[in-house]
């Protein structure tokens, strides 16, 4: 992997104490539990890279305005062995309301409480896994703008456990999301569907950003 040290510190190489990452240049190192442990004190920070993959998620109401929500997503780190799963599991509520306009246009809202769970696969050049679990609440707004034509903007806050795999701890991981979705509807059962998220959540002083994520999928209504 790719680190760099945090403005005005000078990391020892693990097993070089005489030689020195600094803030000036990126140097690849191996995943080892010296670098991770740097990592999650907020003596260095990976660099960024691509990542790319895919999800699902499914929703069901249970009683009037009240509904569950599921979902889980998986990337992969480009030019890396480490994967992310992330999974979440709700309840929440939601309303509609129709301002005048005309029959399918209004606005509406949902809160949402969540079990949450990330996963961090293949770390330490694919030796350990770390995982984490914790819960999470979202807001959101659904804007009907036309009968064809949602637009839904959320944000959410996740406070997780410590991340580990069993030999080293990341630290403890919170943080905001924000997303901003489009849906378009080609029948009253099938929308397709854009979205922008960015998520940042802080791990001791070190992040794990998943920074401009843009989703495109397809929704079916049953």
């Amino acid at each position: 992997m790719k680190v760099i040290a945090a403005q005005g510190i000078k990391v020892p190489m693990e097993e070089k104490p005489r030689d020195y990452i600094t803030d000036a240049t990126a140097v690849d190192v191996p995943e080892s539990a010296y670098y991770l442990r740097r990592i999650a004190d907020g003596d260095l920070r990976g660099t960024n890279k691509d990542y790319y993959g895919g999800g699902v998620e499914a929703s069901a109401e249970i009683a009037p305005h009240v509904f569950v929500n599921g979902r889980y997503d998986r990337l992969n780190v480009q030019n890396d062995q480490t994967n992310v799963n992330r999974g979440r599991l709700g309840v929440g509520v939601a309303d509609f309301y129709n301002y005048g306009g005309k029959p399918g246009t209004g606005v509406g809202y949902y809160g949402q409480v969540s079990y949450e769970r990330l996963g961090l696969k293949d770390i330490r050049n694919g030796s350990a896994d770390a995982t984490g679990t914790g819960g999470s609440v979202d807001l959101g707004l659904r804007w009907m703008v036309d009968p064809a034509v949602e637009i839904n903007p959320s944000v959410g806050y996740a406070k997780f456990g410590r991340i580990s795999d069993g030999g080293t701890s990341l630290g403890k991981a919170k943080g905001m999301r924000y997303s901003l979705r489009t849906l378009g509807y080609l029948t009253d059962n099938v929308a397709l569907s854009a979205e922008y998220a960015k998520t940042d959540y802080d791990i001791s002083k070190a992040n794990i950003d998943f920074d401009n994520e843009l989703r495109f999928g397809a929704r079916l209504t049953f």
